[in-house]
């Protein structure tokens, strides 16, 4: 395993798990979620009875289904398609939509994937609105690592001709920001404008994470290091939380 990750691996066994019953017959067991670690995207399962079927739905953020026993009918903005065990289907955002049990006799699963941990659920006919994130068994969960995630923006001015360095050095630093307690996420992005123009962007579980936690280590002083011969200044960072994702 390695060594110094502070997030860790797991492994879900949904049989282990609390179900949500989503009322008509069918039950979901939400396996990734962010609750349990995930940041870029949610997954579960949901199993219908004989003749079930959901509310039709719109998501605000991709779907992907895969049919894991059964037959199934998807009914997709109007048009109604068969699907047989893995049939795997990718409905955009804002599309309604819903899953139907083809069989009287025999239980149907699906398999789902939101391509946010930020997902949520409207339903059609009452307007009904609500994150997927928080239909956990017993009540929406809070934690620290779903809508409550902090994001560090770090603007840097690199020196020309010193991109590549710094690029490389960023990359280098990765496994230290890893390491540190609470970082969630890391991406680094380049101005199209001002090509000597970077912008950080560090997931935290909060902003003392940030602060007092990882600005007193000495993987924040290794980074500041790594990058020192390629900036033109000390960067400018502020701090953003999430309030909408629309598609």
């Amino acid at each position: 395993m390695s060594a110094g990750i502070h997030q860790r691996p797991s492994i879900f066994r949904p049989d282990e798990l609390p179900a949500k019953d989503r009322g008509a017959g069918a039950r979901t067991v939400p396996l990734v979620t962010s609750a349990r670690g995930a940041t870029a995207f949610l997954n579960g399962i949901t199993g219908f009875e004989p003749g079930a079927a959901i509310a039709h739905h719109t998501h605000n953020v991709a779907e992907s289904v895969i049919v894991i026993q059964g037959d199934a009918i998807v009914d997709i903005d109007g048009v109604r398609t068969p699907l047989r065990t893995f049939d795997t289907t990718f409905v955009p955002a804002n599309i309604p939509h819903h899953f139907e049990n083809a069989s009287d006799s025999a239980p149907m699963k699906i398999f789902w994937t939101y391509a946010s941990v930020d997902a949520t659920r409207t339903l059609v006919a009452s307007g009904e609105h609500s994150r997927v994130d928080a239909e956990h068994p017993g009540g929406p969960v809070e934690s620290a690592g779903s809508a409550g995630m902090v994001h560090e923006v770090a603007r840097i001015i690199v020196l020309p001709g010193r991109e590549e360095q710094f690029e490389a050095a960023v990359a280098a630093a990765a496994p230290l920001f890893q390491r540190a307690k609470g970082a969630r996420t890391f991406q680094l992005e380049r101005s199209h404008e001002n090509p000597l123009e970077y912008r950080l962007v560090v997931g935290w579980d909060s902003i003392d994470d940030h602060l007092s936690g990882f600005r007193n280590s000495d993987g924040f002083r290794q980074w500041r290091e790594l990058i020192g011969d390629t900036i033109a200044g000390l960067p400018e960072v502020a701090h953003f939380r999430r309030v909408l994702t629309a598609f």
